[in-house]
């Protein structure tokens, strides 16, 4: 599903120069749940980022279902992010003044998709998260763990292959923290590539794979 090779990412602020990544290489295969762990600071983000078509490496290379992505243009990554990943962000990033059907529908709308297909596919997500009953209301009328919910259904409606998951329990009680792994779980389940970000090692167990990174280095 993804190759990354010997990646290093500098970034320049002024006469500073910051080595975020220091040459890391990883493999993940189709259907695998993956936890990358590591403190603030260790290059997870950075990492992630690049796994995600966010941003393109320094040096190395990157391959996406065996194609390199390595030197893309924001166009053809931006293509990338809109058909194969599915994003969950810890802030849960919902638009305040739409409601739970309107942000899951926001990214079918921008791909196109006809308004019988985008209702079908936006009512079947919202079933599968168990929200069907909250369509019409907004993310303030919801709790942390159902608007993490919503976001879970927006991350699924286009299909993607990967999920990306970026601290998705972060800002959740313990009970809603459980729930939307269970959920992660059984999309992995079904066939789809995980990639769950997070610093803490008891969410990280519930990945098949961990990890480590620190210091801009894989160590474990």
């Amino acid at each position: 599903m993804l190759e990354i090779k010997n990646v290093t990412k500098v970034y320049n602020t002024g006469a500073i120069q910051f080595q975020a990544l220091k040459g890391v290489s990883l493999k993940v295969e189709k259907g695998e749940f993956v936890a990358i762990i590591g403190p603030s600071g260790s290059g997870k983000s950075t990492f992630m980022n690049i796994l995600g078509c966010l941003d393109v490496p320094t040096a190395g290379e990157y391959y996406f279902e065996g194609i390199e992505v390595s030197n893309y243009t924001e166009d053809q990554l931006a293509g990338i992010r809109n058909k194969k990943i599915g994003f969950i962000f810890q802030q849960f990033n919902l638009l305040p003044k739409l409601n739970a059907f309107e942000n899951v529908e926001l990214p079918l709308i921008y791909r196109g998709m006809n308004v019988k297909e985008r209702k079908e596919r936006v009512l079947q997500v919202l079933e599968q998260v168990g929200l069907s009953d909250w369509a019409h209301h907004k993310p303030s009328e919801m709790s942390g763990g159902q608007q993490q919910r919503v976001a879970i259904a927006r991350a699924l409606a286009g299909d993607p292959p990967l999920i990306l998951a970026d601290e998705p329990t972060g800002n959740l009680d313990s009970k809603s923290g459980t729930e939307v792994l269970e959920i992660l779980k059984e999309l992995n389940k079904n066939g789809r590539t995980i990639l769950l970000i997070t610093h803490d090692m008891k969410v990280a167990g519930s990945a098949q794979r961990i990890i480590s990174i620190q210091d801009g280095l894989i160590v474990e």
